[in-house]
């Protein structure tokens, strides 16, 4: 029995809610702390390599739990292939640390200051980019996909 394309949509999002939700409380308890201990080990020497020795991880910002939607997309995205899946989840782990690296550096245009506008809007679409960019070949048979669910909404005028 072939569901209907609503539903399907209507499982991925909640799977997807339910796996944020999980990801979420397991970030919160656990990663949070470790990812920040690893940041801290992590950025001073890469800091150091590229000149910029005089940053330093000030504090862990609350924009590094975007590694959640990311990883959550990914988990429930339908029909993506599982090499794809897996070279995909870890590049785009180690993108968007680069990019917390690279975020963190804020911190160096005036310090003390709140995460300018621009900083933190690439931070929290930077995800989903690395996301669509993994998931494009599947999101493109998906898009395919919606006339039909726009099909069965309504009948045809005569």
């Amino acid at each position: 029995m072939k569901s209907h394309p609503r539903v399907k949509v209507a499982l991925i999002v909640i799977a997807f809610v339910v796996v944020s939700i999980g990801l979420t409380f397991i970030w919160n308890e656990w990663l949070r702390a470790l990812y920040g201990q690893f940041f801290q080990t992590v950025a001073p020497p890469i800091y150091d390599a590229i000149g910029l020795g005089h940053a330093r991880v000030a504090s862990l910002r609350t924009r590094y739990i975007n590694f959640v939607p990311f990883v959550a997309l990914i988990v429930v995205t339908p029909g993506l292939p599982i090499v794809r899946r897996s070279v995909g989840l870890i590049a785009g782990l180690f993108a968007i640390s680069a990019g917390h690296l690279a975020l963190n550096l804020t911190a160096l245009i005036q310090p003390g200051v709140s995460l300018p506008v621009v900083a933190a809007l690439v931070s929290d679409t930077f995800p989903f980019v690395v996301w669509f960019v993994i998931a494009y070949p599947v999101l493109v048979d998906l898009i395919a996909m919606a006339p039909s669910i726009e099909s069965d909404e309504a009948p045809e005028d005569v």
